[in-house]
C-alpha cells in the first residue's frame, strides 16, 4: 500500500538523517594524493587518483561495526591495539590557564546554531564583528589544540575538525604528533570519514606527510570499504618518500582479507618478507582477526596454534580470541571450549593442535564449562565473544553460567558486554532486563533515560538477571542491539524513540544501524524490493554510500520475490525439470560485488541496482560468503541450473572461502527442487563430513523433496533421521511431512500426523480438534516464527516420545496403503484404485460434525 511504503521510507530517511546531521563537511571524491616530502621540492602531482564514476556515490561511509547474520563483525578496539606497534602516547593534560574560556565557547555555540547545515568559512568569520575575537584566539599559541581537545571530549568531532581547518587557514600550524593523537580519538569514535579529511588538512598544513598519517588514512579507507591494489599503495608511499612500515603491511593484509581476497593478502605477506620484515606472531594475529570473512580452515587453525606458542601476552590473547570466534562461527562450541581450556592451564604456552578438531553439530550442546583462567590469556573480550554466540542461540542458562565464571575470574565487564547482554535478554524474552542495562548506560542523561518508559521500561521492577550497574556507556553497539530487539518486539513504532535517545546522548547511527532497519523491513514487513532500492539510492544522494550489508538485504529481497514468481510453493507443487536457463540470463563474474547475479529487468530492477553496484565496484569491493550463497541459491533454486551452481561453489572454494550450511543448503535445495534426492542426500553427507552444521532447515529440504515426489515413506524416514540426531522439528519441517501424505492423497493420515506433531511446536487449542485439514494447516503455518524461544535440541524423553509418534504415523500410512500390520506384504485390495482429485476437498478433510 502507498501509505505503508511511505512509512517505511520515512524510517529509513530518519535513520539516515541521524547519521548525517552532525557530520556534514565539504567532501571531495576519495583519492590518495602524493606530494614530495618538502613543499620546496617538485610541485604537487597526483600519485593515485581513485575516483568514483557515478555522480551519486560520494564516498562518505563509516565502517560497519556489526553485520548481518552471515557477515562477520570486527572488534575495532582489539584491532587498533594489535595493528599499531606503539599507540601514540597520551597528550599531557592541558594547562588550566589555556583551557577554552567561556566567552569563546559561547561564540562558538552561536556560530554552530547559526550555521546548522554548513559551517562558516574563514572569510565569513572575519567579516562578522561577533566572531572577530574567535579568529584572533585561533591564531594564539597553544590555544587551538586546547579548543580541539575540548570538542573531542564532548563528542563533537565535526566541530573539532572545522576548528583545525580554520586555525590552519588563519596561520596556525599543528605538529604531526597532534594530528596522530586526534586521528586516534576519531578512530575510537569510528569517525573514519573525518580521519581522511584530517589527513588532507595535515598534508596541507605540514607540507609533507608521515608514515603514521598515511597509515591512519589507509585504515580509514579500509574501514569505509575502500580497497586498493598492493602496488598502488606501495607506489604512493614511495612518491611521498616515507617508509613502508610493518603496520602498513598489516593494514594491507587486513584490507584484502576483509575483501575476501586471499591471493592478494598472501602477496602482501610475501612483499613484507621481501622488504626484510619477518612474519611474526603479531602478523598471524592480524590474519586471524580478519579471517572471519573466509571462515576457519585447518591450515589457519594450525598456524594459529603454532603462533600462540611464541606470542607475547597481548598478541597471544588476540590470537586466542580470534581462534575462538572462528570456531564459534563454525558452530563448534566444543572445539572453542577445548582451546580455552588449554589456554587456562599454567603451561598454556605449549599448546598442541592435537585434539582440537572440528566437532559435529550435535556436540555444540556439550555441558563443558570454561575453566578459570590462570595464565592471563583470557580477558573480557573472550567472554563477550561467548556471550554474543550464546545470545544468537537464545541460550540463557549457559550465558548466565558464563557470567558467573567471568565474575569468578575477577574480570570486569565493558561496553561490549552491555551490548551482548541487551542482545541476550531480548532474545530470551526478558526485555525489561535489557532496558535496565540501557538505563544504566543513560545514568548521566536523565532526559534520555525518561524516554525508555515509551519502550515499555518498568524501573520499579528489578532485573531478574545480571545487569552490572555503573559499567556501561552509551555506544553505537549498545543502541544497535537495542534497535534489533525493539524492532522484533515492538516493530517500527518504537524506532523513533530510540533515535531520539541517540540524538540526546550524541551517538550517531552508522551503516549497521541502517542495515538492521532494512533487514527488518525485508524479513518482518515484507517490503517491496523496488522501494528499498529507491531508499538506498536516496541515501546515496545525501552522502551515504551503500555497503555490502545493504547489498545483502537488497539481494535477499530480490531473490525472495523472484523465487515466489518462478517457483511458487504449496502442497500441490511437484518437482520442476532441471534446465540450463529458465529465461535468457547472462551470468557475470562471480567475484563482482553481487557475485555475478544479473538482476531481472522486471520493474526496472536492473537499472535501479546499477548505481549501487557501480559504487561498490569502484571501491574495489569483491563478493563475500553471503553473496556467493545467494548466487548459488539463485542458480540452483530459481534457475534450476545445478551445473552453474556447482561451478560457482567450486570457484568460491578455490578462492579460499570456506563453505558453510548456507552454501550447502542452496545446493541441497536445488537438487531437491528438481527431484534429484540422491544428489541432495549426497551433498548433505558431504556437508556433514566438511563440518558444516546440519540443522532443521537442511532436513526440511530433504523432507520437502520427498514430499514433492509423493513419497511419504521416504519423507517419514528423513523426518526420523532428523529426530534421531536430536533436532527439534519446527513448523516448516512438520508442514513438509504432512504435505507428503497430502500429495499421496492420504488426507486422513495427513490430518492425523498434523494433530500428533502439533504439540512439538506449540499447544493446540481445543476448538481446532474438529477442524478440517485446510483449517488446521492455515492455523499451524501461522505459528511459524512465534516459537523462536523453543530450544533447538530435543531431550532424550522428547526424542523417545516423538519416535513413538512417528511409528504410529507410519503404521497408519501403511495401513491406508493396504499393508498388513503383521506382515510386510500387501493385503488384498481392489484391483483398481480410487483416484481423488486435488481440485476438490475429500469428504474426510472437512470439519467433523458433532
Amino acid at each position: 500500500m502507498p501509505w505503508r511504503v511511505g512509512r517505511e521510507l520515512r524510517h529509513l530517511y530518519h535513520a539516515a538523517h541521524a547519521l548525517l546531521e552532525r557530520s556534514r563537511t565539504p567532501w571531495r571524491p576519495i583519492c590518495l594524493i602524493a606530494k614530495p616530502i618538502h613543499s620546496t621540492r617538485a610541485p604537487w602531482q597526483p600519485a593515485v587518483a581513485l575516483k568514483l564514476k557515478h555522480s551519486h556515490t560520494a564516498v562518505q561511509a563509516e565502517g560497519a561495526v556489526e553485520d548481518l547474520q552471515l557477515t562477520p563483525s570486527y572488534d575495532l578496539d582489539v584491532e587498533s591495539v594489535l595493528l599499531r606497534w606503539k599507540r601514540p602516547r597520551e597528550v599531557e593534560a592541558v594547562d588550566p590557564e589555556i583551557q577554552p574560556p567561556p566567552h569563546i565557547l559561547a561564540i562558538l555555540d552561536n556560530v554552530f546554531k547559526q550555521y546548522r547545515t554548513r559551517l562558516p568559512t574563514l572569510e565569513e568569520l572575519r567579516s562578522s564583528p561577533d566572531t572577530a575575537e574567535l579568529v584572533t584566539y585561533l591564531r594564539s599559541q597553544h590555544r587551538p589544540p586546547a579548543l580541539v581537545h575540548h570538542f573531542l571530549d564532548v563528542r563533537e568531532p565535526r566541530h573539532a575538525l572545522w576548528i583545525i581547518r580554520i586555525a590552519v587557514q588563519s596561520g596556525y600550524s599543528f605538529s604531526p604528533k597532534f594530528y596522530g593523537h586526534v586521528s586516534e580519538k576519531l578512530a575510537d569514535m569510528h569517525k573514519w570519514r573525518l580521519i581522511t579529511g584530517l589527513t588532507d588538512v595535515a598534508r596541507a598544513d605540514l607540507g609533507y606527510t608521515t608514515t603514521g598519517l598515511l597509515n591512519w588514512r589507509l585504515q580509514a579507507l579500509m574501514e569505509s570499504q575502500h580497497h586498493f591494489p598492493l602496488q598502488d599503495v606501495l607506489d604512493l608511499y614511495a612518491r611521498e618518500h616515507v617508509r613502508v612500515s610493518r603496520l602498513t603491511y598489516h593494514l594491507l593484509i587486513a584490507m584484502h582479507l576483509r575483501n575476501h581476497d586471499l591471493t592478494t593478502a598472501l602477496a602482501v605477506v610475501r612483499a613484507m618478507e621481501s622488504a626484510g620484515i619477518r612474519v611474526s606472531p603479531r602478523t598471524w594475529a592480524v590474519i586471524l582477526l580478519n579471517h572471519r570473512s573466509l571462515g576457519l580452515s585447518p591450515s589457519a587453525k594450525a598456524q594459529a596454534l603454532s603462533a600462540l606458542r611464541t606470542a607475547d601476552g597481548q598478541t597471544a590473547t588476540t590470537i586466542l580470541n580470534s581462534l575462538v570466534q572462528l570456531l564459534l562461527d563454525a558452530h563448534d562450541m566444543t572445539g572453542a571450549i577445548d582451546v580455552l581450556s588449554m589456554a587456562s592451564v599454567p603451561n598454556a604456552g605449549h599448546l598442541s593442535d592435537h585434539g582440537v578438531g572440528t566437532t559435529q553439530p550435535g556436540d555444540a550442546k556439550s555441558d563443558s564449562a570454561l575453566s578459570s583462567p590462570r595464565s592471563g590469556l583470557i580477558n573480557v573480550t573472550t567472554y563477550n565473544i561467548l556471550l554474543n554466540y550464546l545470545a544468537r542461540q537464545g541460550d540463557l542458562a549457559r550465558s548466565l553460567q558464563t557470567l558467573e565464571q567471568m565474575d569468578g575470574a575477577a574480570i570486569l565487564p565493558d561496553d561490549a558486554t552491555a551490548a551482548a547482554l541487551v542482545r541476550l535478554y531480548y532474545a530470551t524474552d526478558s526485555p525489561n532486563d535489557a532496558l535496565h542495562v540501557v538505563a544504566d548506560a543513560l545514568r548521566n542523561y536523565p532526559t534520555a533515560a525518561a524516554l525508555l518508559l515509551d519502550l515499555g521500561f518498568t524501573a520499579s521492577m528489578p532485573a531478574k538477571h545480571p545487569t552490572y550497574p555503573n559499567t556501561a556507556a552509551p555506544t553505537i553497539g549498545l543502541f544497535n542491539s537495542l534497535i534489533t530487539g525493539i524492532l522484533r518486539s515492538s516493530g517500527l513504532a518504537a524506532l523513533n524513540t530510540v533515535l531520539r535517545i541517540m540524538r540526546i546522548v550524541k551517538v550517531d547511527a552508522n551503516a549497521a544501524t541502517l542495515a538492521i532497519l532494512m533487514s527488518h523491513l525485508n524479513r518482518r514487513e515484507k517490503s517491496r524490493p523496488r522501494e528499498m532500492i529507491r531508499a538506498v539510492r536516496a541515501l546515496m544522494s545525501i552522502g551515504l554510500p551503500p555497503t555490502t550489508r545493504h547489498l545483502h538485504v537488497l539481494m535477499a529481497a530480490l531473490l525472495r520475490e523472484e523465487r515466489a514468481i518462478s517457483r511458487p510453493r504449496g502442497w500441490t507443487m511437484g518437482p520442476v525439470a532441471e534446465q540450463t536457463s529458465l529465461r535468457p540470463f547472462a551470468a557475470g563474474n562471480c567475484f563482482e560485488p553481487a557475485a555475478g547475479v544479473v538482476f531481472p529487468r522486471r520493474l526496472r530492477y536492473r537499472s535501479l541496482m546499477r548505481p549501487i553496484l557501480q559504487s561498490l565496484t569502484d571501491r574495489g569491493v569483491r563478493s563475500d560468503r553471503v553473496t556467493f550463497a545467494m548466487r548459488i541459491k539463485h542458480d540452483a533454486v530459481v534457475k534450476c541450473d545445478l551445473e552453474m551452481a556447482l561451478s560457482t561453489f567450486k570457484a568460491m572454494v578455490a578462492a579460499g572461502i570456506q563453505p558453510n550450511e548456507y552454501h550447502y543448503g542452496a545446493l541441497i535445495e536445488g537438487h531437491a527442487a528438481v527431484g534429484d534426492m540422491r544428489g541432495a542426500m549426497d551433498i548433505m553427507c558431504k556437508a556433514a563430513e566438511a563440518g558444516a552444521r546440519i540443522n532443521v532447515k537442511t532436513h526440511t529440504m530433504i523432507i520437502a523433496g520427498f514430499a514433492r515426489l509423493g513419497q511419504p515413506t521416504q519423507a517419514v524416514e528423513a523426518f526420523r533421521r532428523m529426530v534421531g540426531e536430536g533436532i527439534r522439528p519446527d513448523v516448516p519441517a512438520i508442514d513438509a511431512l504432512v504435505s507428503a501424505f497430502f500429495r499421496a492423497k492420504a488426507y486422513r493420515v495427513a490430518r492425523r500426523a498434523l494433530l500428533q506433531l502439533w504439540p512439538q511446536v506449540a499447544p493446540m487449542s481445543d476448538e481446532l480438534e474438529k477442524a478440517s485439514l485446510r483449517q488446521l494447516a492455515i492455523a499451524f503455518r501461522a505459528l511459524h516464527g512465534a516459537n523462536s524461544k523453543v530450544p533447538e535440541r530435543l531431550s532424550s524423553q522428547e526424542q523417545r516420545m516423538l519416535r513413538w509418534k512417528i511409528r504410529d504415523i507410519l503404521r497408519r500410512w501403511k495401513s491406508a496403503e493396504g499393508y498388513s500390520r503383521d506382515k510386510g506384504e500387501r493385503a488384498h485390495r481392489p484391483a483398481r484404485h480410487r483416484h481423488v482429485s486435488l481440485a476438490r476437498t475429500p469428504e474426510y478433510t472437512r470439519a467433523r460434525r458433532c
